[in-house]
């Protein structure tokens, strides 16, 4: 979704979530559903992101093996050097890498908490 459409859609929200506080049951109702929504949204683009990264480093992982390398990833930091090798585009050197220590798909594939800012 186009982020200012997105923005929109979350402005309308918190009027939504005013009225409903203020007691009507209308906007209470309209705000349930428009804060379903764009949760599933997030979802959808985090699942996206997360496959994103999961499909980046198998070919990573397939390159070293088609060219008779051996496959050691003993840590986090051999995959993110591994990547920094690989990864050309810079739109997906971002969608793994991050800022250096890992994208947030990246730590969420790994079981990590969330790299900090």
């Amino acid at each position: 979704m186009p982020n200012s459409q997105n923005t929109r859609l979350r402005r309308k929200l918190e009027v939504l979530q005013r009225l409903s506080r203020a007691g009507d049951q209308a906007a209470a109702g309209q705000a349930a559903l428009l804060d379903r929504y764009l949760a599933s949204i997030a979802e959808g683009e985090s699942k996206r992101a997360d496959d994103r990264v999961k499909v980046l480093t198998g070919a990573a992982v397939l390159e070293l093996l088609r060219t008779g390398q051996s496959v050691n990833l003993p840590d986090q930091q051999a995959l993110l050097d591994l990547m920094g090798q690989f990864l050309i585009r810079p739109s997906d050197r971002e969608a793994v890498l991050g800022a250096g220590s890992g994208s947030e798909a990246l730590h969420r594939c790994l079981g990590l908490a969330a790299p900090s800012e």
